[in-house]
């Protein structure tokens, strides 16, 4: 969650830099070659050319607002290009594919390696990356390294797949909890839509797996010259490093794996364990407000804390408060009773509010901002995870399990989990519809170079224990971050511990430990 800014001022940013990040490309001083005409380009060849014209939502997001001097003087070096793979590893004769790639060159004196980026989601663009990371607390990775941005398959300016049918899918206003039919209704309504989709590019729709993508990584790498892949993943970027490592272990260098997804890749547990820790910071919220009852007077104790909050839960849920701000029911109290560590101040207050009947006032109120416009391909990030998950093939068995999830997390287990395998509506999952993947994932194993993994202590969308349980499949050391964000480490006060472990620093960069940022 962010601070609130004005469309306005997102508008006028994001359209203003974006033309200077387009200009800058065009007449900076790396000049890359023109793009091949004529004869197609061959598998693995990295053609370079003139960079385009980031969007608005590209510009935003990897720090036109926030970095504004870097980030102009860091478009101005970018090259541009793209990257001919085949769209199945395994018929390598087969269809194509061209890539995106985006590479900013080091700054040091010395020969450099490239260190190649993924932020996740499933299918977030990454070709600007290099940007973001170099703008940011960790910018003295361009000393050593020419960082290197990559759309993923399907996503970005790689061939972006579509699926107009589900992604216009609406699920309407969400009461505080499904209902059986209501849960069913949109199970069949997504999968139709996945289903029609599948049906129209069968042979789109089964490139896009984790698989595939770790060996365009690798055709990447060759492309380079490079003789290893560093590499730094964030969220689903972890699923895809610790699988490039598995299948090219010799090739495999330093690599920096943020905000771990688990290497059990049974959809059911993903979100169980999403929701088992989303319960967790619940207790440990409640022990925060017990802590400072004369600020919110909830109780005195954590227990007290809870037994208030859930009674206003029940209240609300049968009797919202309504006033000329809003409606204030169930939906809303679970934001706050959800409330992330960074906004437990905020929360508390709105809680407080509403335990004595009134509004929360202000924008401290602790509910979910507006956040800046996501860079996802939505139905490449569906088809990219649910090629990586073992998802139930039947809305029977998602709403059987959601129905246990409710018993045992009685706090927030009737709410959506926090995890992208999961469907709009609770009960039922984003991989409706979509057929069981032909081959199984890859399986996380041990492989050559340094691999440091890092958990962020309280974050609930990829707990900790999934770290722990990538380590023992994968080795390397862990580093806990003393914070609930879900990434970021790079941007952060722990940015230098990123700086340190790619720098090949021994010591405290290496063996993981602690970093309070």
């Amino acid at each position: 969650m962010g601070g609130a800014r004005s469309r306005g001022v997102r508008t006028v940013a994001g359209v203003m830099l974006a033309g200077l990040l387009a200009a800058a490309c065009a007449d900076g001083d790396v000049r890359p070659q023109a793009a091949a005409t004529g004869t197609p380009p061959r598998t693995g060849e990295l053609t370079w050319g003139t960079c385009p014209e980031p969007s608005e939502a590209e510009a935003q997001v990897w720090g036109a607002a926030e970095h504004r001097p870097a980030y102009a003087r860091h478009a101005a070096r970018l090259r541009c290009g793209t990257l001919t793979v085949p769209a199945d590893w395994t018929a390598p004769q087969g269809r194509r594919l061209e890539l995106a790639v985006a590479l900013l060159p080091s700054t040091g004196d010395g020969p450099a390696e490239p260190l190649t980026l993924n932020p996740g989601g499933p299918g977030v663009s990454g070709r600007l990356m290099p940007i973001g990371i170099a703008s940011g607390g960790a910018r003295a990775l361009l000393d050593r390294y020419d960082l290197v941005g990559l759309d993923v398959r399907g996503t970005g300016r790689s061939g972006p797949a579509t699926c107009p049918a589900a992604e216009s899918l609406d699920a309407g206003p969400q009461p505080a909890a499904p209902t059986h039919r209501t849960a069913r209704v949109y199970w069949n309504r997504l999968a139709r839509a996945h289903t029609t989709c599948a049906e129209a590019d069968p042979a789109q729709l089964a490139s896009l797996t984790t698989t595939n993508a770790a060996h365009d990584l690798d055709a990447l790498r060759r492309a380079l010259r490079a003789p290893r892949l560093h590499y730094y993943g964030v969220s689903w970027g972890t699923s895809l490093g610790a699988t490039y490592r598995t299948l090219f272990p010799t090739h495999s260098g330093r690599t920096l794996l943020e905000s771990v997804v688990s290497p059990d890749p049974d959809l059911r547990g993903l979100l169980d364990g999403v929701t088992r820790a989303r319960e967790q910071r619940f207790e440990h919220f409640t022990a925060w407000l017990a802590a400072r009852s004369d600020r919110y007077g909830l109780g005195t104790t954590a227990d007290e804390v809870r037994t208030r909050l859930l009674s206003l839960r029940e209240r609300l849920t049968t009797r919202p408060l309504r006033t000329s701000d809003g409606t204030y029911g169930r939906v809303e109290t679970d934001q706050y009773l959800d409330a992330e560590p960074a906004d437990r101040a905020g929360a508390g207050a709105a809680l407080s509010s509403l335990a004595r009947g009134r509004a929360p006032a202000g924008d401290g109120d602790g509910k979910p901002r507006a956040a800046a416009p996501p860079l996802v391909a939505p139905f490449a990030g569906t088809a990219l995870l649910c090629s990586q998950v073992t998802h139930a093939a039947s809305f029977a068995e998602q709403w059987s399990a959601y129905g246990e999830r409710r018993a045992a997390y009685p706090v927030l287990g009737a709410t959506r989990p926090m995890f992208p395998g999961s469907g709009e509506v609770p009960g039922t999952s984003t991989c409706a519809g979509l057929p069981a993947p032909e081959r199984p994932p890859v399986e996380p194993g041990w492989a050559d170079g340094p691999l440091l993994l890092v958990a962020h202590r309280d974050e609930v969308i990829t707990p900790l224990p999934w770290a722990r349980a990538m380590r023992a499949r994968t080795g390397g050391s862990l580093l806990v971050v003393g914070d609930g964000e879900h990434g970021g480490m790079a941007g952060g006060g722990c940015a230098g511990r990123v700086v340190g472990f790619f720098a090949g620093a021994e010591g405290a960069a290496v063996a993981g430990g602690v970093c309070e940022p």
